[in-house]
């Protein structure tokens, strides 16, 4: 079944909607302890019981060492493999409706699938091409790209 609730996170005019059952919380940047290491997340966020990495993602999906002063808040997914959710940074967050605001998202073609890429359809938003994923496939593709 396809959701019709999302949360839209918007950071460097990139817009991903991410399906809100898959989100825990919103928080803002403010609660984030910063990284005191050479590890690539930006910080921890320690709130609710629980400690949560927190990562910051440019325009293209790759992963940033150094947080955009635009950034204001950030989401916490939730993770099926780990008690923690991951955290996410994003200028700004808002709850949509798809069917109340009349998007119609389209599924990905085949031959525009990327191997390990979180989106799975477009759609425009604002007047701009837009990404959706689920929360599962982002915390997969976060993960893999701290590998690298």
């Amino acid at each position: 079944m396809i959701a019709d609730f999302y949360m839209l996170l918007a950071f460097d005019n990139c817009y991903l909607f991410i399906p809100q059952n898959e989100v825990q919380s919103v928080e803002i940047v403010a609660d984030i302890q910063p990284n005191q290491t050479d590890e690539i997340e930006i910080g921890r966020f320690v709130g609710h019981g629980l400690e949560s990495r927190v990562y910051c993602l440019d325009n293209d999906l790759s992963l940033m060492t150094k947080m955009p002063s635009s950034r204001e808040f950030f989401i916490l997914l939730k993770t099926k493999d780990e008690e923690h959710p991951l955290g996410i940074v994003c200028d700004e967050v808002e709850n949509i409706n798809t069917k109340q605001e009349h998007l119609h998202p389209q599924n990905l073609h085949p031959i525009m699938q990327k191997e390990g890429s979180p989106i799975r359809q477009l759609l425009f938003y604002r007047e701009n091409m837009s990404c959706i994923c689920d929360g599962t496939a982002l915390v997969k593709y976060v993960k893999a790209q701290l590998k690298k």
